[in-house]
């Protein structure tokens, strides 16, 4: 009786730590599978930077208007800056509005421009709106 106990036990803690070793060596989650910790516009995420409130690591949801395009990133006003992520199958927009998911690295002075820039990995989009009227001034419209 008593052996039976102890192999008992013994299963008990190799399959507990069979899965501690898994979950510790586990792939971390992409942005998208992650809880959005911030949801804010790209003109606002500076300040949320100088509050102390968004901290490298965060999930944050941004929205803004596209500024600059590249292959595999997009700038926002405001200095933002989101690299897409190696999964996200979506075709992303060159320009007009947009709302992306993904990873805060950190903020980085630009040393050519002298730019502030905050830098998101691993992005997914999640909203593209496309101006309809993209050339007409507002008296036009």
């Amino acid at each position: 009786m008593r052996k039976k106990i102890i192999i008992i036990v013994l299963i008990a803690l190799a399959v507990g730590l069979i899965y501690g070793i898994s979950e510790y060596f586990r792939k971390p989650k992409n942005a998208l599978d992650q809880k959005v910790e911030v949801s804010t516009f790209s003109e606002s995420l500076g300040t949320l930077v100088d509050n102390g409130s968004l901290l490298p690591g965060a999930i944050v949801k941004v929205s803004g208007e596209i500024i600059s395009y590249e292959s595999e990133s997009v700038e926002l006003i405001g200095g933002v800056l989101v690299s897409k992520s190696a999964m996200d199958t979506a075709s992303w927009p060159q320009f007009g509005s947009a709302t992306f998911q993904a990873k805060f690295d950190g903020v980085e002075e630009d040393d050519f421009f002298g730019e502030i820039i905050y830098r998101l990995s691993g992005g997914f989009l999640l909203k593209n709106v496309q101006p309809e009227h993209l050339n007409q001034t507002n008296s036009e419209e």
